[in-house]
């Protein structure tokens, strides 16, 4: 006899597993202890350079570029946390190639620096020149002729970009290319949190609503009372390792099949979805768009995105959830 819960001999699905995996009872300790050795370095590294995948034991061995007198050790103290053993050899677990990827991508390394250098664009919102800043492993892009986005202490004024960058993305690359990879980068970010999953861990991403009950914005763009341009934010944060990252409602709206219908129908839209919303090449797209608080109780944003001389608005809830599209165009 079937069970009612089992579907064609499978459970059935429900809200969370069972007996979930708490990624927070294994040690740190435990974890990386076992990296501060050269020869589990190289062993990994020998993994990371190799085609061959899993690697034997005798071939591993001799890949890697450490002599020493106990490699069977060292490779045991691998296994289970960043090491997949078979009986056809050795290969990297996921948290290996993460340190792997770390290592090249230069996040261990004492860290690049660039001054304020000019970059060949313009500001999205104002057309100024912009320039742009690498320190501390951040990447900080402003205007020089308005407020930017944020205005507070923590950014320098003019700010509209400031996030990551892995060294490795300024290697090769102008000022103004390594500018169009960090917004690749940004919505390779925001994207997945937009949907629920941090971009870091996997983990389940919740998001919250902040407001600006007096949001007026003045000469430069910025509201005096918010410091910040727009009247609405969403703060996403990663309930597990506390990723976070911050965006108005309508970047959400920008993957939308309805809002890229319009600017299809209406404009000579070509672009990729996501498409980067704070470059000067898609500002005609984004410069315009206006969001307002039409409800409290429940709560009910509106956001309108106008070409020419049409505006498709879009009114969301406070799960981001479209509750209504209206097109409104020319008689």
């Amino acid at each position: 006899m079937t069970d009612p819960d089992d579907r064609d001999g499978r459970p059935a699905d429900s809200d969370a597993l069972k007996e979930p995996f708490d990624p927070r009872t294994v040690s740190p300790d435990d974890a990386f202890r076992v990296l501060g050795n050269r020869t589990r370095l190289s062993i990994l590294r020998a993994l990371w350079n190799t085609d061959e995948e899993p690697l034997p034991f005798a071939e591993l061995e001799r890949e890697t570029a450490v002599e020493t007198d106990n490699f069977a050790y060292h490779l045991d103290q691998l296994v289970g946390h960043f090491v997949r053993r078979s009986d056809d050899g050795y290969a990297l677990r996921y948290a290996g190639e993460t340190v792997m990827r770390s290592i090249v991508a230069g996040l261990f390394s004492e860290g690049a620096s660039l001054d304020w250098l000019a970059v060949d664009s313009g500001c999205p919102y104002c057309d100024g020149s912009i320039e742009m800043r690498y320190h501390d492993d951040q990447l900080t892009v402003r205007c020089t002729s308005c407020g930017g986005v944020v205005g507070n202490d923590e950014y320098p004024p003019g700010t509209f970009m400031s996030y990551g960058v892995p060294p490795a993305g300024l290697v090769g690359r102008s000022p103004s290319a390594v500018l169009e990879s960090a917004h690749v980068l940004y919505d390779s970010k925001i994207t997945p949190m937009m949907n629920g999953v941090c971009p870091e861990c996997a983990a389940t991403v919740d998001h919250s609503i902040r407001i600006c009950d007096s949001h007026s914005v003045g000469e430069d763009g910025l509201c005096s009372s918010c410091d910040t341009r727009f009247s609405v934010w969403v703060d996403y944060a990663c309930e597990l390792c506390a990723y976070r990252r911050s965006s108005p409602p309508w970047f959400s709206l920008l993957t939308e099949a309805s809002v890229i219908a319009f600017y299809h129908e209406h404009s000579d839209f070509d672009r990729s979805v996501p498409f980067s919303k704070l470059t000067r090449r898609n500002a005609p797209y984004v410069r315009s768009i206006s969001q307002s608080v039409v409800s409290r109780e429940p709560l009910r944003i509106r956001i309108e995105f106008p070409l020419e001389t049409a505006v498709l608005r879009v009114t969301i809830d406070e799960t981001l959830e479209i509750r209504s599209v209206e097109r409104v165009d020319p008689a």
